[in-house]
């Protein structure tokens, strides 16, 4: 099963690397054919087609994002994460407010 496409999701991870990147001891792997983003080697966040996933999103963000956007816990092939807040993404989205909450689950990993 094919999670991201980069034909698709360039142009949008161009735009998040450039902010993310620059956060301290921040890395950048490829898992499963995904861009994934990491603090030290704990995952915050990774990019799939038309989403990005928070692996470290607290309650009160997922509260927050529920009111804000259409999530969905992802979907990995046949297990749910229902821990993992799934945002859709597109070049309409206003990154502002999700990088917000791209931050808050990176400043999770650190704990």
């Amino acid at each position: 099963m094919q999670y991201y496409n980069e034909e698709i999701m360039k142009n949008l991870r161009l735009k998040i690397e450039k902010e993310i990147l620059n956060w301290p001891e921040v890395t950048t792997k490829k898992m499963y054919g995904c861009p994934c983003y990491k603090h030290k080697e704990k995952l915050f966040a990774f990019l799939v087609t038309d989403g990005v996933v928070l692996t470290k999103a607290s309650e009160r963000d997922k509260l927050e994002l529920s009111k804000e956007f259409q999530i969905k816990p992802f979907q990995a092939a046949n297990r749910t994460m229902k821990g993992w807040p799934q945002i859709p993404v597109d070049e309409t989205s206003d990154l502002g407010k999700i990088l917000v909450f791209i931050k808050n689950s990176y400043e999770n990993s650190k704990i």
